[in-house]
C-alpha cells in the first residue's frame, strides 16, 4: 500500500484545518488539526520541502515511522520551525489520517492498533463557560443561579463531571458562584475550573503565588484540576503552583512535542497532562501519556471542537491506564457561542463525518469500526462550513 495523494480541506477562516489522505488500493484516511487552512495547505502542500514531498509514496501503515521522518527532516531544514507551533500542527493532522489509514488496511481500531482497550468505555466531562456571547458579540457574565441552574441541567443529562471557562475571577462573588455549583451538582460530580488560556496570562499581578491563592479558593469546594492555571511553558512556576496545593494541576493543551512535555513530566510539574491530538497527532499523544503513566501523572485531553479530536481521543484513552475522562462540548456552549458558533459546533461534532462516536450516560462508546472507527468525511458538511465562515 502506498500513498498516492493528500488533500488540505476546511473553510480560509475556519480554526480547523482537515487532511484526507488517497492510497493506491483505494483507501483513504482523515486528520484533522487546530490551525488555519491556509497555513496548513502552505506546509502540507507547497515547496520543494513540503510535508506532501516527504509523505506521498510511503507506506502508511508505519506511522510511527512517517512522525520521524517528518519532524526530523522539516527541523534539519528548517531548523527551529519543527519545534512546535504550526509545522507540527499539520504534521499532527497528517498523523491522525495515518494511524486511520493503518486501523483501516488492518481491519482493527486505532485503540486496538495501540494493544487493546484496558476500560470499555471513557468517561467525558462537559465543557463549559462562565460567560456567554452576546447579540452584539460581547461576552457577559452569568449570574451563580444560572451556573448553578445550567450544572444542575448536566448532571441531569447523564454527566458524571463538568468544567467551566473562569478567566481570572477568584473573589467573593466568583467564590459564591462556585458555592452554588456545587450546592447544585452535589459532592459526587467531579467540578473542574479553567483559568482560560490564553486570553488571561497577561492580567498584572498574575504569577504562581496568585495562582496558589486562587488554587486554595478551588479547594474548599472540592474542585477536581485547576486548569492552565499559569503561561503554557512556565515550568518553574507550575512546579511550585502543584506542590503548593492540593487540588490537581493540569496543563498541557499548548504543548506540540514530547519534549515540551518532557520538561514537566520529568519535574512532576502537574498531576494531569492534556495533550490534544489536533495539535501533537496520535504518535506523539501515545508517548506522552506513556510517560505519564510511569510518572504517576493522570491523563485528561484537551479539545472537543470536531469529531475527528472525540474520536481520536476516545481510542487513546481507551488504551492508557492512566487516561481518566476525555473533554466533551457541554450542551449548553451551543447557545453559549451565539448562532454562528452553534452553527459549526453542530457541523464539527455532528454532521462531519459518517458516524460520530457516540455518547450515553456521560460515558463515549469505544468505536467498532477499524481506523478511528467514524468512517470518511461528510463533504457537503465541510461545504456548509466554507458558507459559515467564508
Amino acid at each position: 500500500m502506498k500513498i498516492t495523494g493528500i488533500k488540505v480541506l476546511g473553510p480560509r477562516s475556519g480554526y480547523v484545518a482537515f487532511v484526507q489522505l488517497e492510497t493506491d488500493d483505494g483507501l483513504s484516511g482523515i486528520g484533522a488539526t487546530d490551525a488555519p487552512p491556509p497555513v496548513v495547505a502552505a506546509i502540507v502542500e507547497h515547496g520543494s520541502v513540503s510535508l506532501r514531498s516527504m509523505i506521498v509514496g510511503e507506506d502508511p501503515r508505519e506511522p510511527g515511522r512517517l512522525w520521524r521522518k517528518m519532524f526530523e527532516q522539516w527541523q534539519a531544514r528548517r531548523g527551529r520551525g519543527s519545534e512546535g507551533g504550526l509545522a507540527v500542527n499539520a504534521m499532527a493532522a497528517i498523523d491522525m489520517a495515518l494511524w486511520d489509514l493503518a486501523g483501516k488496511a488492518a481491519g482493527k481500531t486505532i485503540c486496538q492498533l495501540l494493544g487493546g482497550a484496558v476500560q470499555p468505555q471513557v468517561m467525558v466531562y462537559a465543557s463549559a463557560s462562565r460567560y456567554k456571547i452576546q447579540p452584539d458579540g460581547a461576552w457577559l457574565e452569568k449570574k451563580p443561579e444560572e451556573m448553578a441552574r445550567e450544572s444542575r441541567s448536566y448532571v441531569q443529562q447523564g454527566f458524571k463531571a463538568l468544567k467551566f471557562g473562569w478567566g481570572d475571577g477568584f473573589g467573593p462573588k466568583e467564590e459564591a458562584t462556585l458555592a452554588a455549583i456545587r450546592e447544585a451538582i452535589g459532592p459526587n460530580t467531579r467540578l473542574m475550573v479553567d483559568f482560560g488560556c490564553p486570553a488571561y496570562y497577561a492580567t498584572k499581578g498574575w504569577n504562581a503565588a496568585a495562582a496558589i491563592r486562587a488554587a486554595r479558593i478551588l479547594e474548599k469546594y472540592g474542585v477536581y484540576f485547576f486548569e492552565e492555571a499559569l503561561a503554557p511553558h512556565d515550568v518553574d512556576g507550575f512546579e511550585e503552583l502543584s506542590k503548593a496545593v492540593d487540588v490537581k494541576i493540569a496543563t498541557g493543551e499548548s504543548l506540540t512535542t514530547t519534549y515540551q512535555f518532557d520538561a514537566f513530566i520529568n519535574r512532576r510539574a502537574l498531576d494531569i497532562v492534556q495533550p490534544d491530538a489536533q495539535q501533537m497527532g496520535i504518535t506523539q499523544f501515545d508517548q506522552v501519556a506513556r510517560k505519564a503513566e510511569k510518572a504517576g501523572i493522570l491523563c485528561v485531553p484537551h479539545c472537543p471542537w470536531s469529531a475527528l479530536a472525540i474520536a481520536a481521543h476516545v481510542n487513546l484513552l481507551a488504551a492508557e491506564r492512566n487516561g481518566v475522562m476525555v473533554e466533551y462540548p457541554a450542551p449548553g456552549l451551543y447557545e453559549d457561542n451565539g448562532p454562528v458558533g452553534n452553527q459549526a459546533l453542530v457541523i464539527h461534532l455532528q454532521k462531519l463525518v459518517e458516524q460520530p462516536i457516540q455518547l450515553k450516560d456521560g460515558f463515549l462508546l469505544l468505536p467498532t469500526l477499524p481506523g478511528l472507527g467514524i468512517g470518511g468525511f461528510v463533504h457537503e458538511a465541510i461545504r456548509e462550513l466554507g458558507a459559515l465562515y467564508p
